[in-house]
């Protein structure tokens, strides 16, 4: 029997923190059910955050339950076996916590996602759900790294709890063809003579195609998501999947009921949030980079076409298989990152005129450059390779690892110094650092502080202008010109990191700041073409 699982709040929620609107809740779930879909999963259940997230990063049993679901329609949620493990609590308490009595709620299914090497410590949570009275599910990331044998190990260890109802796989990278798909379902079956679920990636375009092969070999249980919506490039999508299986199987599936919400609801978000099957993500499949990478890069227009080649090309020489949140080294105990060099007094009494990669740069660069030579301020940008030339620098830094891996090809080209972490930067390309001059400056991320030494900083964010400005205080300048610093929309999340970098750097010291070219900042206003009095 097959059964498609739709999981657009789930995995469409990377893209929006799992904040959907409640007029498109109620015409999803109304769409999903006159699609006849069989199940839906909500979301995630997870413990609280420190920092707000939506409905269905959550899905408790009252929000549930506040839906109206219809009854007809099996409901799923899904949790992460790491964020378990790694609570304060036994496995026992963590899911009792989470979860009441299946017979209590609204949900049916649970599915525990995990890497291969904690499958061992998943059988007790599998256990206590099973006990819960769940269909309990167990999801097998990046699969296809496995060879066949340790495929049907697992599967063989799984069957031997007697909790597992499903054994899904995921194609993680989006990497996977369909010879892939048959190797790994025949590895699985070997074993596992319960269903199969797939969970399909569409980094090269492949999603469905693999998805009906999956279906075509004995797997009964198919993720699928309204126009894809998903992590990186997103998933199968539903309602082209419903098409494939109405015509080929006759299954009673409708999937024109699918087709405004795509249109009307759907193709909107695309439009904003770029997911989809690219050139990009289809490197990073091929490359085994984990897609979350690609999807920083393009999210913001922060990066040109270029950079984002270089950073791919960059991490393929790299184990990025699997994503890292800590963009930076954070401090931690007693480990304080401190830098090599003394940054004291290094542009005492001088003007520093501070260079962003707002579009402000390009549309002013010429009379930025007359700026300079007009004024001859220190110079420092926060970009290599930016639209001001090198001859007109005087140094650059960098404090983002993002930022690193785009930019380390030109970080040994450079003829100027360079002020970065050295600890930091080595951490990030995973070998020793050949650099001509690089003026090792500290770097530490702890929230809500923000202090400065003469050998390190401690910031609230990676943000690279907040270690600018630690440079240029400890480095006892006269004053900061700002150009290329745009700013954000009022609402969204840069705008208020930077709002708060910059209030606490104001706490501690006097140096003016003025941005010489638009900006929504909050921050004094001049311009490059007033003079000097």
């Amino acid at each position: 029997m097959v059964r498609i699982l739709d999981c657009t709040f789930r995995d469409g929620g990377y893209y929006n923190k799992w904040d959907f609107r409640s007029s498109l809740i109620k015409k999803y779930l109304y769409s999903i059910n006159c699609a006849n879909l069989d199940v839906i999963e909500l979301g995630f259940r997870n413990f609280p955050q420190e920092k707000f997230l939506g409905a269905f990063a959550y899905t408790t049993d009252a929000y549930i339950d506040s839906l109206n679901i219809d009854k007809s329609i099996c409901v799923g949620v899904m949790i992460d076996a790491g964020s378990i493990l790694n609570s304060r609590f036994s496995i026992d308490d963590a899911i009792k916590i989470l979860f009441q009595e299946e017979n209590k709620s609204r949900v049916d299914l649970v599915r525990i996602a995990t890497h291969f090497d904690c499958v061992d410590q998943c059988k007790e949570i599998a256990l206590v759900l099973k006990r819960l009275g769940y269909v309990v599910s167990l999801n097998l990331m990046q699969p296809n790294a496995k060879s066949n044998g340790e495929l049907s190990k697992t599967a063989r260890l799984v069957k031997g709890w007697d909790t597992v109802d499903v054994l899904y796989f995921a194609d993680s990278l989006g990497s996977m063809g369909n010879d892939d798909v048959v190797r790994i379902v025949s590895a699985l079956k070997l074993d596992w003579k319960k269903d199969i679920g797939f969970h399909a990636h569409n980094n090269k375009g492949l999603a469905v195609l693999n998805s009906l092969t999956a279906l075509e070999n004995g797997v009964t249980w198919i993720d699928s998501t309204i126009l894809g919506m998903g992590r990186g490039a997103g998933n199968a999508p539903t309602e082209n999947l419903l098409i494939e299986l109405e015509q080929r199987y006759q299954l009673d599936y409708k999937a024109n009921a699918l087709f405004d919400i795509v249109l009307s609801d759907f193709a909107p978000l695309r439009n904003y949030y770029h997911w989809g099957e690219g050139l990009l993500y289809n490197l990073a499949a091929t490359n085994d980079i984990h897609p979350t990478y690609i999807q920083e890069m393009l999210t913001g227009n922060r990066y040109s076409n270029n950079e984002m080649l270089q950073a791919v090309d960059f991490m393929s020489t790299l184990d990025t298989s699997h994503y890292d949140q800590d963009l930076l080294l954070h401090a931690r105990g007693d480990t304080v990152n401190k830098g090599s060099w003394n940054a004291k007094g290094w542009c005492s009494n001088k003007e520093v005129l501070v260079l962003g990669s707002g579009e402000s740069l390009q549309i002013y660069q010429k009379d930025i450059i007359q700026y300079i030579k007009g004024y001859k301020p220190v110079v420092v940008s926060l970009n290599v390779g930016g639209r001001i030339p090198e001859e007109f620098i005087d140094i650059y830094i960098s404090s983002n690892e993002s930022k690193m891996i785009v930019e380390y090809d030109l970080y040994t080209q450079l003829k100027k110094p360079l002020v970065i972490s050295k600890l930091l930067l080595a951490k990030v390309v995973n070998k020793s650092v050949t650099i001509k001059e690089l003026w090792d400056y500290g770097l530490n991320i702890k929230r809500d502080t923000f202090s400065i030494d003469e050998t390190e900083c401690t910031l609230p964010y990676e943000l690279s202008i907040g270690y600018a400005l630690s440079l240029i205080d400890i480095g006892g300048g006269k004053n900061i010109s700002l150009v290329g610093f745009d700013g954000y929309n009022r609402d969204d999340i840069r705008q208020a990191r930077m709002y708060e970098l910059l209030t606490l750097f104001r706490e501690q010291s006097s140096i003016p700041i003025t941005a010489l070219t638009p900006t929504t900042y909050q921050i004094t206003q001049g311009s490059i073409y007033a003079g000097k009095l």
